[in-house]
């Protein structure tokens, strides 16, 4: 059983790659900044905001390998909600949507490609 835990431990741990950068600002100008993880598919994982404000955000993001174009969806911990689309066409991807019942948008470095050394 132990054993087992511990395979399972390394698989989730493989599945992850690094973290990329990624900030944003809504419509009122609360700035964001944080990072999106990056699993090794590429095509998925999850991200963290911290508010300039205070509140933490946390979500799940996935891109379509072929059209580039794909989503997120954050939850905060002062309760607010939000979605935005996502598109990866450009080195800097732009992300645009709706937290907490106002206009997001922001930049994001590609998770699908490898991180730049």
């Amino acid at each position: 059983m132990k054993a087992m835990l511990v395979v399972m431990a390394l698989l989730v741990l493989a599945g992850c790659s690094g973290t990329l950068p990624v900030s944003g600002e809504t419509a009122d100008g609360e700035k964001f900044s944080g990072t999106f993880s990056r699993r090794t598919d590429g095509i998925g994982g999850t991200v963290t905001l911290v508010s300039d404000k205070g509140p933490t955000c946390d979500g799940r993001w996935h891109l379509d390998d072929v059209d580039r174009m794909g989503s997120v969806v954050l939850k905060c911990s002062d309760g607010r909600t939000g979605t935005a689309e996502l598109d990866a066409g450009q080195p800097n991807g732009t992300m645009r949507g709706m937290l907490g019942g106002k206009r997001f948008e922001g930049i994001f470095e590609d998770p699908t490609q490898p991180a730049a050394r």
